[in-house]
């Protein structure tokens, strides 16, 4: 057993690392951090023209209403689940140490799914916004829900930010170049035409991409629903549409040039001309659109939400618990969700409301924006996502439950296994797909819905070694597969 002052040293250690971190992750862009009267230390996964904007206009928010000066210091550990790590690193060592938080004020940005799992763990506070702008959750206000997505905590530990939805971003000049035509749905990215390249991000490091491959599951699994004769039984059809998009997801994964650990990278590369398309959440694809952009308008990237193929979800912002500035984490709260704020995504720079730098591109939460002179001074106006919401409706209990498993089945099938994936499909390809290579490249018996929702999500929740050798396990069937199909498409069969 570890001795007594051992295990003091090693919680002081953690403690520390998680006292530490809003300095060690702060942007590089600190200067104004000394001169400041207060620092609000928020932890985010967003892009730093964002966090510029935001943290300008929050410190000029918070001066003029206090007289005292802020810096936003912005801690940037990665993607959402990178952030995630980090509070939850922050919370387990001060636990040890009796005490409450993880040293830092706000969690700003990242997926629904995520900040639901940490206010299950107790990790936020309650909200003051819901008490002071009551009048925003209204009717004609905020919705609780819509479409089947969560726009706010029903116990008020979080709020959505700002809108969001998921599709593909490609660039139309190598799109020329290939012959290939604009793309409007998921199964697009699963053309031949598209092999070697699709950018694609680790599931297990990016929310949006998992969020994004979501959207798809739940189109494919809608579909056979719609299609189906009444007398059939529901979870033979629902397993039925599950098998039909692991097998497109196998497709896009096969045509990946890579898969990053960053989805802002995904945009950026397929407008440099370094992949064809990516799967990436609106933002990233209309921002990167904005970069490229020339002085006639036009773009060489472009962004589509698939018709049906997304739901409306929003990026969250809460209070962590314990934050070392509390009244201040409030109110940058109710400024994300004032005018000025919400504006601050969806104007032209330049403009009053409005960011002062450049286009962020982003759809605003508040329902009542989407009329007169807000509406008007949009960019992204025209995608009036409250009328979008009505083509899809997300069903929680088709794979809500399947989040956490559908990371992990995405990383072994086309992550862990590209080598021989990208070998049997080159094959495959060639061949012009013989029936029984392709029918054994397409085997995802290992991963059926029901065992995804069973013996995979019971395995990942036990234990990490457990974890670890579902892992191996899975890769390894993967692994095989691809190998015995790729020589039964060398051998026409």
């Amino acid at each position: 057993m570890m001795s007594n002052w051992k295990k003091n040293f090693l919680i002081v250690g953690l403690l520390t690392g998680a006292v530490a971190a809003p300095l060690a992750l702060r942007d590089t862009d600190s200067d104004g951090i000394d001169q400041a009267d207060l620092r609000l230390d928020v932890i985010t996964p967003h892009t730093e023209t964002l966090r510029r904007e935001f943290g300008e206009a929050f410190s000029a928010y918070w001066e003029e209403r206090s007289g005292d000066s802020v810096y936003v210091n912005f801690l940037v550990p990665g993607g959402t689940s990178e952030c995630v790590r980090v509070i939850g690193n922050g919370f387990e060592a001060a636990a040890e140490l009796g005490k409450v938080g993880c040293g830092i004020d706000v969690f700003f940005g990242g997926g629904a799914y995520d900040f639901a799992i940490q206010a299950k763990q107790g990790r936020f506070e309650k909200l003051r916004i819901f008490e002071t702008r009551s009048d925003l959750f209204k009717e004609g206000g905020i919705p609780p829900t819509l479409s089947g997505e969560t726009f706010y905590d029903p116990e008020h530990r979080w709020v959505g930010s700002v809108l969001s939805s998921f599709g593909i971003c490609y660039n139309t000049d190598l799109l020329l170049e290939r012959g290939l035509p604009e793309p409007v749905s998921w199964d697009d990215l699963g053309d031949p035409g598209y092999i070697h390249g699709i950018a694609l991000a680790d599931t297990t490091k990016s929310s949006s991409v998992t969020k994004s491959f979501e959207m798809l599951v739940q189109q494919k699994i809608q579909e056979e629903l719609s299609l189906a004769p009444p007398e059939e039984k529901w979870d033979r059809v629902v397993s039925r549409g599950w098998k039909a998009s692991m097998n497109l997801i196998q497709r896009i994964g096969a045509n990946a040039r890579y898969f990053t650990d960053s989805s802002a990278k995904i945009p950026r590369d397929v407008a440099q001309g370094n992949a064809v398309a990516g799967m990436c959440i609106d933002f990233y694809g209309r921002t990167t659109s904005e970069t490229v952009k020339k002085q006639d308008g036009s773009s060489r990237l472009q962004y589509i939400m698939p018709a049906g193929g997304s739901s409306i979800s929003v990026d969250p912002v809460a209070v962590l618990k314990g934050a070392p500035h509390p009244e201040l984490a409030q109110a940058f709260v109710e400024f994300v969700l004032s005018r000025e704020g919400q504006m601050l995504w969806a104007a032209p720079p330049g403009t009053v409301p409005g960011p002062k730098y450049r286009a962020l591109r982003r759809l605003p939460i508040r329902p009542d924006l989407y009329r007169g002179k807000f509406l008007d001074a949009m960019i992204d106006g025209e995608a009036m996502p409250f009328e979008a919401a009505k083509k899809f409706s997300y069903d929680r209990k088709l794979t809500g439950h399947l989040f956490s498993p559908l990371r992990t089945i995405i990383r072994v099938m086309c992550i862990d296994s590209h080598t021989e994936m990208k070998a049997a499909w080159a094959a495959l390809i060639k061949a012009d797909f013989p029936p029984e290579a392709t029918a054994r490249f397409h085997d995802v018996s290992a991963v059926a819905y029901e065992l995804a929702g069973g013996s995979i999500k019971a395995s990942l929740k036990t234990s990490k070694v457990e974890a670890v050798k579902l892992m191996n396990q899975l890769g390894g069937f993967f692994r095989e597969n691809y190998k015995e199909a790729r020589r039964l498409a060398e051998e026409g069969l």
